[in-house]
């Protein structure tokens, strides 16, 4: 049902349905202000102070919601803002996947990292009650707000033209306490966010707000509403949105190609005999494109060691590669075998890195290069220890499963850290976020990074029958899983700030489908269905049009990227991990949309690494970045003339080797070897 609001200036419709009450309104841009315009009759609104302007909405009924068309003609350039308000609803959180996810993490969060949807510290210029941006930043172009009763959502095409044919790019917007919407047109408002602070100093990086606006434009989008368990309803008009604006990439190599290509290069390229490792390379393109080693990746788990380690191990087998492509210390043997070697008997963790990694810190084993974030500094980390205690057991039951030799110290050290966590434990479940090094103790609980503990739990039971590593594992699913119902997973990575992440969930997605692979228990399909729908979230379901070169004109699609966190707004290929576990949930569900988004992944990764070396101008074939910017968040790069980059002259280790499990278990699949 739809009627006008009695208010006498007639500036807002009223909407009902399924219980929901919406008021809807429109707003314009005019000399530094916004305006408000006032319903005429039928689809026209206007404003008595600009009688040049004409806007005109239309809505269309549907079974859950509106669709619409919104136009302006104008004699001045303009913006309009479709702008929807929730009555009586309890349980408010606003999302703009990617962008904003409740108050993102306000508490937690110390100033000037990244947007805040929060009036606390108003003195802070981080801090507002309403934040706009470009609807391309948002993995789909929707703002929503959720409520006890379920969600509601207005989406918006992307993209549209003026009347001079001009790209037009619209915007997203979240509003306190309970205002939300679209715009035809986009301001990023009151700031532009580019990438969060790096260290302690006093700097922030933000840029003057930028905008489209025109003349004359249109565009399309819905209103929809959504009845169900609270939150978990913005999965539904996720999906919608992804049905209508799916666009996969269409890469022209085959999957073998890709994954031969990622392990040749990673050996070949990234591979560096001075540092006896392998390593993150960079270049300056189009000046020195040569790469040129930056970083070893001496640390044990997350972005380096046993992230690296198991792949290079699964590549060479299901591939059928001779032990002797590992020549040269190069194999995967020998990265585990120096993680195992840094066991801490004080702590009953491991050291977060082989060896000291930078004159920062030349006698640290647990600082590596995220120290430099100033929040995780001599310590251990959960995310590092997790992740490498994780791939030590997936390495050992990949290759128990192949009757290969293996060490027996691996199997050992990796029980004495599990039991160290499981002693350490917390009632509720939760693992901690870091620990000291000098005696078994949490030193911060806060955090999901520990979650990667219950993953290796689930692979540790396989191993050992012993029931501590499952009950553990199951008690930790339970405490994480409320992160992932309330669509708020933050406190991974520890150059993040404890931001609203991605990368979390990851754990989270992997363990719930080891333990139901092992228990059969309906509730880790659900847990599983949840994790698969958060990263859907964070993965894009559109093909974006990047501002900037190498991707502004090459036809790059970014529909199956995934975007890292709020802190850091571009996408990256550690999505790909959890492909596999889409494609087990599509099969356990019969629900093709988990294999479509498993599919969209990898043709993204596949497609990508198209572009090397003539499009990106460096690398080749095999060579990949953490970073592609689809839309304006984390465009630091810079050619060497000083134009803006969308991606970055960088190789990546971690990142390939993420790409290269996710493409080597699919290539086992189809080969009749199901993944680890």
């Amino acid at each position: 049902m739809i009627e006008e609001t009695k208010n006498p200036v007639r500036e807002a419709y009223s909407l009902e349905l399924n219980g929901f009450r919406l008021n809807l309104s429109l707003r314009y841009f005019h000399e530094g202000a916004w305006h408000a315009l006032e319903h005429l009759e039928g689809h026209r609104w206007g404003s008595a102070t600009a009688p040049a302007l004409k806007v005109e909405l239309a809505l269309a009924a549907e079974v859950l919601g509106w669709s619409y068309e919104l136009s302006l003609e104008s004699d001045f350039d303009t913006q309009v803002r479709l702008r929807v308000e929730l009555e009586d609803a309890t349980d408010l959180f606003h999302l703009i996947p990617c962008i904003i996810h409740g108050d993102n993490n306000c508490s937690q969060v110390r100033p000037l990292e990244y947007p805040l949807l929060t009036t606390d510290r108003p003195e802070d210029p981080d801090c507002s009650e309403l934040w706009e941006f470009r609807a391309d930043r948002s993995s789909h172009p929707v703002s929503m707000l959720c409520c006890a009763d379920g969600a509601v959502g207005v989406s918006v095409d992307p993209y549209t033209q003026d009347a001079e044919g001009r790209l037009i790019r619209n915007g997203v917007f979240s509003e306190l306490p309970n205002a939300f919407g679209v715009s035809l047109g986009y301001t990023n408002d009151p700031l532009t966010y580019i990438n969060h602070m790096f260290g302690p100093e006093d700097k922030w990086d933000y840029a003057p707000s930028t905008y489209d606006r025109a003349k004359s434009m249109c565009t399309r989008g819905r209103i929809q509403v959504e009845l169900g368990e609270g939150r978990l309803a913005a999965h539904q008009i996720i999906r919608s949105i992804y049905d209508d604006l799916r666009e996969m990439p269409q890469p022209k190599k085959s999957l073998r190609e890709a994954t031969e290509g990622l392990l040749d290069a990673l050996l070949n390229v990234n591979w560096s005999d001075e540092l006896q490792g392998y390593t993150n390379a960079d270049c300056k393109v189009p000046d020195q494109p040569e790469l040129k080693p930056w970083r070893p990746l001496v640390e044990i788990g997350w972005t380096g060691g046993g992230v690296v380690a198991y792949p290079l191990l699964a590549a060479q087998h299901t591939l059928g590669l001779p032990e002797s492509i590992f020549d040269g210390g190069k194999g995967p043997m020998r990265i585990m075998d120096q993680i195992v070697d840094g066991y801490n008997p004080d702590s009953g963790l491991l050291y977060d890195v082989i060896q000291p990694w930078s004159d920062l810190w030349p006698e640290s084993r647990c600082s590596g290069w995220w120290s430099g974030f100033h929040l995780v500094e001599e310590c251990h980390s959960a995310y590092t220890n997790g992740s490498a205690v994780f791939y030590l057991f997936k390495m050992l039951t990949f290759m128990n499963e192949r009757s290969l030799e293996t060490n027996p110290q691996w199997l050992q050290t990796g029980m004495q850290v599990l039991d160290t966590v499981i002693e350490l434990q917390r009632e509720d479940g939760a693992y901690g976020y870091t620990f000291s090094q000098h005696e078994k103790k949490v030193l911060d609980w806060e955090g999901f990074a520990g979650c990667w503990f219950a993953a290796a739990c689930a692979l540790a039971y396989r191993q050992t029958d012993a029931p501590r590593y499952l009950d553990s594992a199951r008690k930790a699913l339970d405490y994480y899983a409320s992160f992932v119902k309330d669509l708020n997973c933050w406190g991974t990575p520890m150059d993040t700030y404890k931001a609203v992440d991605e990368e979390g969930n990851l754990a989270f997605v992997r363990a719930a489908r080891l333990l139901h692979e092992i228990t059969d228990d309906a509730e880790y399909l659900e847990h599983l269905k949840n994790g698969a729908d958060y990263e859907c979230l964070w993965r894009y379901g559109f093909k974006a049009k990047p501002e900037y070169p190498p991707l502004d004109t090459c036809g790059w699609n970014s529909c199956g990227g995934s975007i890292t966190s709020i802190s850091n707004p571009h996408v990256h290929p550690m999505g790909l991990l959890v492909t596999s576990d889409l494609e087990y949930l599509a099969k356990q569900t019969g629900d093709s949309y988990y294999q479509q988004r498993a599919d969209d992944g990898v043709n993204w990764l596949m497609a990508t690494m198209e572009l090397y070396p003539d499009t990106m101008g460096y690398g080749r074939y095999g060579v990949l970045s953490e970073r592609t910017c689809p839309s304006d968040g984390l465009v630091t790069e810079r050619y060497s003339d000083g134009t803006p980059c969308s991606t970055w002259f960088s190789y990546n280790g971690w990142a390939a080797a993420n790409a290269l499990e996710a493409l080597t278990e699919r290539v086992a699949e189809q080969k009749g070897k199901p993944s680890v």
